[in-house]
């Protein structure tokens, strides 16, 4: 494969990562907190993740992972649960809106951790880029809940912290991506992520109404749509997008993410419309342009790995 068809084959990947992690949100709020505990849900996905990669294993080449690299498997394992308890976490306090908004600053994010330990340049336009995308960020945390009972600070702390572990799962799985066929690296990513959340999850299960009583349809529906797409789909189609793609230009694809959330969450009413969230939005997608389309001295070569 040459590198033009390797990129469109990154780009087409992390374009239906976004879409599927567009739709999250709303699937995961209609059952979290009121069926199953962000512990619980979160656990559920690092089980189910793991128990799939495992089982489609046989089916692909297999791989033997060298010893240099089980430490970035273990930290990526980490960083991985890490960001998927704060996501959870999050719904206790906000809204698919937000949670999707707030990462659409993921890139910003990202750049400025790969100026930082991968020593990428930082040109004026993708500094204008950060402010930008920064401005887009307070505007959400500055106006929203003053008007919106959705918007608590706590749940938009969560949804930073959310960012900022997957912004660095992003950054120390980059090598590996490149390196490891994505059912190898997500087996191990999932049983290690697994091992973190088990015991925080057993201590809530008794506040899970999914184990103990009747609930909706609609509500194993959503759970299962995470299990499969936003857990086994999305995190297969990952690492095809991060070996063929930098980091920031994969975090770029953030920006539809709050699209495709606020649709579907006003469309079921699990949100309401208000002006700050598109004049937000338009900042951030702002920010994100400028920071990924700028060209420092030393990004070409980069974008060729």
């Amino acid at each position: 494969m040459n590198q033009k068809n390797r990129k469109w084959v990154g780009h087409l990947a992390v374009l239906a990562v976004y879409v599927i992690f567009g739709i999250n949100p709303n699937c995961s709020k209609a059952v979290v907190p009121d069926y199953i505990t962000p512990q619980a849900f979160t656990a559920a996905r690092m089980l189910f993740g793991a128990a799939a990669f495992w089982i489609l294993s046989p089916f692909f080449p297999r791989q033997r992972v060298e010893r240099k690299d089980v430490w970035v498997f273990l930290v990526g394992g980490i960083v991985l649960a890490g960001t998927l308890i704060a996501f959870a976490e999050a719904f206790r306090y906000t809204s698919p809106c937000y949670v999707s908004l707030v990462s659409a600053t993921s890139p910003l994010l990202v750049m400025l951790m790969a100026a930082l330990f991968l020593r990428e340049p930082i040109s004026l336009r993708k500094s204008a880029g950060v402010f930008v995308g920064i401005a887009g960020a307070l505007m959400i945390v500055l106006f929203s809940w003053k008007i919106d009972a959705n918007a608590s600070p706590m749940g938009i702390l969560l949804c930073f912290v959310n960012i900022l572990f997957y912004a660095s799962y992003l950054l120390v799985t980059r090598t590996i991506s490149q390196k490891y066929h994505p059912v190898t690296l997500m087996k191990w990513m999932f049983l290690i992520g697994s091992v973190c959340c088990i015991p925080m999850a057993l201590p809530t299960l008794h506040d899970v109404p999914m184990l103990h009583g009747p609930v909706p349809v609609a509500a194993w529906l959503n759970l299962f749509t995470v299990l499969i797409f936003s857990t086994v789909v999305a995190y297969f189609l990952l690492p095809i997008g991060l070996r063929y793609l930098r980091p920031t230009t994969v975090s770029m694809y953030s920006n539809l993410q709050p699209l495709v959330t606020a649709v579907v969450a006003i469309a079921v009413g699990q949100d309401i419309f208000t002006w700050n969230k598109p004049v937000a939005l338009l900042l951030i997608a702002t920010g994100v342009y400028l920071v990924t389309t700028s060209r420092a001295k030393g990004d070409a070569p980069a974008e060729k790995k």
